[in-house]
């Protein structure tokens, strides 16, 4: 598993959206917010909600939607835990 410190969190205002090619294998963790993920050729809709975790299981694009504003890591299976993941109660700088 990666330290945390090393690992730099995808901001997401909500509506926005953020776009996973090729991603099968990967974990999309939701370290803040809320976030809707769907995938190329999936019927099925994924809510991930402040600590929860989803592994891509499908070839193609992947759309991650902000729900509300949201942060998320994309990395390899298992590469983060969202509890351990300190999240600044204001965000900095730009998206």
């Amino acid at each position: 598993m990666k330290p945390v410190r090393d690992i730099n969190p995808v901001r997401l205002p909500a509506g926005c959206v953020h776009c996973v090619e090729g991603g099968k294998g990967f974990e999309i963790t939701a370290v803040s917010g809320a976030v809707w993920i769907t995938q190329a050729c999936d019927r099925r809709d994924v809510i991930l909600k402040r600590g929860q975790s989803f592994i891509l299981d499908r070839h193609g694009r992947a759309v991650v939607y902000a729900l509300k504003e949201a942060a998320i890591v994309v990395g390899p299976s298992g590469h983060i835990e969202a509890a351990a993941f300190p999240i600044p109660t204001k965000w900095h700088g730009a998206a």
